[in-house]
């Protein structure tokens, strides 16, 4: 899962049947200091989300279980939309070095 600002809407008059009444967003990932990426995720939405909302998004799987339908052409999803984010500052170096590691090698900035 990550964590995103949502930045605009797709329209697509024409799209498969499945993906039909389907909203879906253009979301800009954060970072672990809450600062954007260069990256845009294309997400599906069925829980309302508007521009400028930060969401927690799922990917593959946990996205379309998300959305009820294990067959659908989709990602991405929205999962949730943040209230509020805690991070604790006394995280070490260290550990935020190997997190931010681990994010570089599964493709994210």
């Amino acid at each position: 899962m990550f964590l995103g600002k949502v930045v605009g809407t797709i329209w697509s008059t024409k799209k498969t049947p499945d993906l039909e009444g389907i909203r879906f967003l253009v979301v800009h990932p954060y970072d672990l200091e809450k600062e954007p990426t260069r990256n845009i995720v294309v997400v599906a939405d069925r829980l309302g989300a508007g521009t400028g909302e930060m969401v927690m998004c799922a990917y593959g799987k946990a996205a379309r279980t998300a959305m009820g339908n294990q067959d659908l052409a989709i990602e991405a999803a929205v999962v949730g939309i943040v209230d509020r984010v805690d991070i604790t500052d006394s995280a070490s170096d260290e550990m935020r070095e190997a997190a931010l590691a681990l994010a570089r090698e599964n493709g994210r900035p």
